[in-house]
Formats: structure tokens, C-alpha cells, sequence
């Protein structure tokens, strides 16, 4: 079974690269017995699996001693791996070498090699200080203490004392606020990956709450650069969920300019670079600065091949999310829906790589502008099986919004096949998960009844009512506030435009962007004059 407790050795050994593969076999070649090692044979085997396949282990090894207790041979193999990979990146990044340097001062403390410690351990402090790692100093500050005791504080006088616990203080309140911070961005997105941007006034009380503390204030003074970074980060976020667009690009230019300025403290998490580029991309294209946002999307693109290493895996991965959301995002919003498609492949080979590593709102995410995409090019069908993906996945329901959006696309899709077999279906579900989760928004029960009139509208003079009627209501829904965040995803405006004029869906959305694109121009040019 894939990804299966029995597997995990696979997934590790499938995880690394070529040059952590040839070191794994120069790192267990120390423990080689005549010549022969069975961690390097099991390694082999397991690695040229595409499938993890227990059973034809146990034929391959049959009467070999090491397959008698199979389940501790695979935990010695992945802890062997492990140890590898931990010699392998031991210099890859601040944090690696904190941690080793602190290991080598309680080695040398444990040898009683006292002043050898104390002299690690100032470099330790001048790094740690360096790039602001809280988590560091405080156990450098818990050394310094056994250091003291141990020589029963002999040369040790109040004002080292009095030092240590003013710093140790302040360390401890650098951590506090970073924390907190961690904690109020963590509170917001909680809201925006369950519950989307603010559609209702209870919603808006929440992030208002949010955004009226502290530390979030407007010129707050902030102990780190990680904070200062934190508290953009948020602010941007939050007046997203508010659908304050320039105030949120505000933030995220102020966050990439911070990341610019301190190099030194975030050079271990480029995807903090990526993700503000990302969003900044998305903020304009939604602005109807789309030249603004597809040079955004190119400089994406270029970041990476800039980078000193090539990407981790990790980062890899969330390089696949973005850079494909971004771009199914951009095509879409301009009406190029034709190009869009061109990329579902790649998106379809990049889920297959990454599969049960994504979280359940980046897979439905993609799932839901890949059905978008294909609904805009005229593929519905295709569209329909984008759609089942979505609302088929696990733990969609604890996405509200995503699930509703991919239920409110699915319904559209089965208006335009014309399914009128599987639309009372489809519509009674919906109306349920709506009730479940006591969702009254206004384009929900929009789209709803328009779907009830649809089925009961036979002749074609009902149908043209019934679409005039949707477009009417889509178009005062469009300069709501609460309901505007709609329209950002995709457009059933345009879909309900095109069904009223006859004109395909793609050329009134193609006709909406240049439409944006002349009024952002024109804003742009009032206020230069």
C-alpha cells in the first residue's frame, strides 16, 4: 500500500540524490564484514523499486540470516540512512551547525575539558546571535550556567551573573514575540485555508480582532528581524482576507524588501522569497495589473535558477505548488484558457511525483483551476472529472470554501453538458453541505436557484429569463464586498454574460481582463497627473 508504515525506508531512499546515495555507501563501508555489507545489498534492492515490494524482497534474500527478523534489519537500514544523511548535511544550514557545535561543547564538557567548552561555546553565542536563533541562545545560556557551577563560581562576580540573566531576558523576549507572532499568523491562516476571505461580518470581527493587537500595530517596534518579517507577513495576509489589495501589497513589498535587507537571517528559507513573490503575483493580477504580474511570474521562474544549490526537495515541491498555481492563475484570469490546458500534463506528473505530500487545500486548489481551465476551453467533460477529483478528496471537508467552490463549478459544468440526469443530484448535495456547514452567502444561493429554475425552464424563452436573471444578480454580487472575493476565483459572471449574449465563455472573460487592464491604466494615469 502506498505510503504505508512498511514502505517508509522506500520513501527515504527514493527521497535522496545521487550524491547522498554514493555517501550512504562510503558512510556504512566503515562496518563492512569481508567485503560483503548487507545494508548496501538491501539499499540496492529497495532503491530500483518504483513499488515498494515486500514479497519480492523476502524471494530475492530467501535463506539470507538478515531476512529472519526483517522488521528490525529495515529500522537498523533507515537509522543507518539517517545517520548518513545527518553526517551528509551537517554544514547545510545555521541551525545543522548550531546543533553540532553544542554537541561538540557537551562532548568536551563531559571530558572536563572545560575551557576548550567555554571557547566553542562563545563562537556557538556569536553565531546564534548572528541570525537571531533564540531556541540557540537559551541553550547556550543553560551551558553557561553549568560552566559557572562547575567551577563553583570561581571567578564569577554579581555583574556576570546580573549579564547573564539580562541577556538571557532578552533572548527569552525576542522568542516570546516571535512566537506570538507565530501564533496570530497561524490564527489567520487557520481562517483563510478553512473559511476563505471575509464574507460575512462575523468573519469580519475575527480578522478586525486579529489585526488590532500589538504587535501588529501600525510602526510596532520589533526585537528581530524574523518579527519584523512575521508582522508584514501577517498584515499582508489579513487585509488579503479582507480583500484590501493595495494595502496587502503594501506589506508584501515591505516583506521582500526586509528579506533583501537581511540576507543573513533568512538564508536558510528561500521559500519565504518565493511565497511573497508568489502572492505579490497573485495581488496584481487580481489588481488588473496583468504586465506588472506576469513579469512577477517570470521572476518566479528565474529565482530558482539563481539559487547557489539546487532546490531540496522540499523546497522543490512548493516550488511545483506556486509555480503551477500561479500559472493556471494568470492564464485564466487573462481568458487564455487554450494555454492553460497545455499545462495540465506537467501539473498531472508533479501530483503523481508528490502525491500524498501535499496537504489536502493544495491538492483541491489544483484540482479545482485545472477543472476551471478546462471548463474555459470549452471541455467540459474534462472539466467534470477535474471537479470529482476535488469533491472526492479526503478531508476536502474541513476546506469549507474550496469545497463550496468546487460544488458551485461542478453545478456549472452540468448546466453546460446539459446533465439534466445527474443535476437534481448533484443540486441536493450541494444543498445540503451548504446547510451543514450554514452557508447563506448570496452567490451560492444565486447560482442554486438559477440551477432549480434551469431544471424546471423547458422551453427556451424560460432558460434566456432564467440566465438574465443570473447575470443581473451575478453583476450586483460582483460589487459587493463580502461577495467580490467570488469573482477572484473564477468568473461565473462571464459564464452567465456568455449563456445571455451567445458568445463563448472564453472571449467575454478575454474581454473582462482588458476591460480591468484599461480601468487600472487609467487609475494609473489620473494619479501621475
Amino acid at each position: 500500500m502506498a505510503n504505508s508504515p512498511q514502505d517508509h525506508v522506500h520513501r527515504l531512499i527514493r527521497s535522496m540524490t545521487r550524491p547522498e546515495k554514493r555517501y550512504f555507501k562510503v558512510y556504512t563501508s566503515r562496518h563492512l564484514l569481508g567485503g560483503q555489507s548487507n545494508h548496501h545489498r538491501l539499499f540496492d534492492a529497495i532503491a530500483a523499486m518504483d513499488v515498494y515490494d515486500e514479497e519480492l524482497l523476502h524471494r530475492k534474500f530467501t535463506g539470507q540470516a538478515f531476512m529472519h527478523r526483517f522488521s528490525i534489519t529495515k529500522r537498523r537500514l533507515y537509522e543507518a540512512i539517517l545517520q548518513s544523511l545527518d553526517a551528509f548535511h551537517a554544514e547545510s544550514s545555521v541551525d545543522a551547525r548550531l546543533r553540532r557545535s553544542l554537541h561538540q561543547v557537551e562532548l568536551l564538557y563531559e571530558r572536563a575539558l572545560y575551557a576548550d567548552a567555554e571557547k566553542m561555546l562563545r563562537s556557538v553565542r556569536a553565531l546564534a546571535r548572528e541570525h537571531d536563533k533564540q531556541a540557540a541562545l537559551l541553550e547556550v545560556a543553560e551551558w553557561q550556567r553549568k560552566v559557572m557551577e562547575r567551577s563553583n563560581y570561581s571567578g564569577v562576580g554579581m555583574a556576570e551573573l546580573e549579564e547573564l540573566a539580562r541577556s538571557t531576558a532578552e533572548v527569552q523576549a525576542e522568542w516570546n514575540e516571535t512566537d506570538a507572532l507565530w501564533h496570530l499568523k497561524s490564527r489567520c491562516f487557520l481562517l483563510l485555508y478553512r473559511n476563505g476571505q471575509v464574507r460575512d461580518d462575523a468573519a469580519l470581527e475575527e480578522v478586525k480582532a486579529l489585526l488590532g493587537h500589538p504587535l501588529l500595530a501600525e510602526g510596532a517596534v520589533l526585537r528581530t528581524a524574523k518579527a519584523r518579517f512575521l508582522h508584514h507577513h501577517v498584515r499582508s495576509a489579513l487585509a488579503f482576507a479582507l480583500n484590501d489589495l493595495p494595502e496587502c501589497e503594501r506589506h508584501l513589498a515591505e516583506s521582500a524588501a526586509l528579506l533583501e535587507q537581511e540576507q543573513a537571517h533568512f538564508k536558510d528559507e528561500p521559500n519565504l522569497l518565493l511565497g511573497v513573490m508568489s502572492n505579490q503575483v497573485t495581488v496584481r493580477m487580481r489588481l488588473g495589473r496583468y504586465t506588472e504580474a506576469m513579469e512577477g511570474l517570470r521572476e518566479f521562474r528565474r529565482l530558482p535558477l539563481m539559487m547557489p544549490e539546487a532546490p531540496s526537495p522540499d523546497l522543490g515541491m512548493k516550488l511545483f505548488i506556486m509555480g503551477s498555481s500561479l500559472e493556471l492563475m494568470v492564464l485564466c484570469r487573462m481568458g487564455d484558457f487554450g494555454k492553460a490546458l497545455e499545462k495540465l500534463p506537467a501539473l498531472e506528473e508533479g501530483m503523481a511525483l508528490y502525491g500524498e505530500r501535499l496537504s489536502v487545500i493544495r491538492r483541491a486548489g489544483l484540482w479545482f483551476q485545472a477543472a476551471y481551465a478546462c471548463f474555459g476551453a470549452g471541455q467540459a467533460d474534462k472539466a467534470l472529472r477535474w471537479c470529482h477529483r476535488l469533491l472526492n478528496e479526503n478531508g476536502i471537508d474541513e476546506h469549507a470554501e474550496v469545497h463550496a467552490m468546487g460544488r458551485m463549478l461542478n453545478l456549472m459544468v452540468l448546466v453546460e453538458l446539459n446533465k439534466r440526469d445527474l443535476l437534481p443530484y448533484a443540486l441536493r448535495n450541494t444543498e445540503r453541505f451548504l446547510r451543514s456547514r450554514d452557508r447563506t452567502f448570496r452567490f451560492e444561493s444565486a447560482l442554486l436557484a438559477y440551477v432549480h429554475e434551469h431544471l424546471r425552464a423547458l422551453r427556451p424563452a424560460e432558460q434566456g429569463q432564467a440566465r438574465a436573471r443570473l447575470r443581473d444578480e451575478l453583476e450586483l454580487l460582483s460589487k459587493d464586498p463580502f461577495e467580490a472575493t467570488v469573482f477572484d476565483h473564477f468568473d461565473p459572471l462571464a459564464w452567465a454574460e456568455g449563456k445571455v449574449s451567445g458568445l463563448p465563455f472564453a472571449k467575454v472573460v478575454r474581454a473582462r481582463a482588458a476591460e480591468a487592464a484599461a480601468r487600472t491604466k487609467g487609475s494609473k494615469a489620473q494619479r501621475a497627473a
